[in-house]
């Protein structure tokens, strides 16, 4: 038994589905699979089972994955702990962000951040979307999240970065273009766009509809990536977009009305595990995030 075999065992357990554990560790599927066999033939253990098409951990495979995970935090937090305080290159903070925040807001922050640190800390920025940020961070790909959610995650701390408005657009020859502030029973009777359920803010927009009663009585088409692919359809037709209020907007020929709805659509936060051997550094981080905010 070695490192590498604990550390296929960790992602193969933790996601129960080899294909995408061989994606996450780059790996080929074969190599995976083997290795799997191999520790469970070392260790005369049963450590997954088949159920239909799919794996699944077993009971002895559940408690051993709790053994593990544990100790290559213990590991990992260890080593990274000794090279910081060692290192003579600044500590680089990997950051997993959307990407509405990160050519805007986010840069500003981090460059202040830096020159308050010369030398000391340097920050590598990934534009993701939301549900790879928090996957991301569970896997210690990701030291900080910017990324919206509507729950809290146990072992993660929160800071509230800035709030994006839920709001209607329309081209400006559109028949609801003058209108100053718009209800959502005012969307009847035009084709409305917005995000993809497959997609966060496509839940939250679904969520809304249901809780104003007007699902039922929308044309709802929820087929679109982002707030460009809603914005480009919009313009050019008597479409509405509904949408949140980002930088991404601003490129295109539309007339944003304000919406009458009891939340915004999105509330970014920045976000960081408890247990990050960066927690100093990112605690003073999450200060500056607070002073901007207010």
């Amino acid at each position: 038994m070695n490192l590498n075999q604990l550390r296929y065992f960790e992602c193969v357990g933790r996601l129960e589905n080899y294909t995408q554990a061989a994606r996450e560790l780059h790996v080929s599927q074969p190599s995976l699979t083997n290795a799997i066999h191999k520790l469970e033939d070392e260790l005369d253990l049963t450590l997954f089972a088949k159920q239909g098409r799919h794996i699944v951990l077993t009971r002895t495979g559940s408690q051993l994955l709790q053994v593990v995970q544990k100790s290559l935090q213990i590991l990992d937090d260890g080593v990274a702990t000794i090279q910081a305080d060692t290192a003579t290159r600044p500590v680089t903070i990997r950051v997993g962000c959307i990407p509405t925040v990160i050519g805007t807001y986010l840069p500003k922050v981090l460059h202040q951040f830096e020159q308050a640190h010369t030398k000391q800390i340097s920050f590598e920025l990934h534009s993701v979307p939301t549900e790879k940020i928090q996957t991301g961070l569970a896997a210690k790909q990701y030291d900080l999240g910017i990324a919206a959610t509507d729950s809290r995650e146990a072992g993660v701390l929160y800071q509230p970065l800035l709030k994006q408005a839920f709001i209607v657009v329309v081209s400006p020859d559109h028949p609801l273009a003058g209108r100053e502030q718009l209800e959502l029973s005012d969307l009847a009777g035009y084709d409305v766009l917005t995000y993809t359920p497959e997609l966060l803010i496509g839940q939250k927009v679904r969520r809304t509809l249901k809780r104003q009663g007007v699902i039922d009585r929308l044309t709802v088409k929820a087929d679109y990536p982002d707030e460009i692919s809603i914005a480009g359809m919009v313009q050019s037709s008597l479409a509405v977009g509904l949408v949140a209020d980002t930088l991404y907007l601003e490129a295109f020929n539309l007339v944003k009305i304000p919406v009458n709805v009891p939340e915004d659509l999105r509330v970014i936060y920045a976000m960081y595990r408890a247990d990050n051997p960066q927690h100093d550094t990112l605690r003073q981080l999450f200060q500056l995030f607070k002073s901007a905010a207010d």
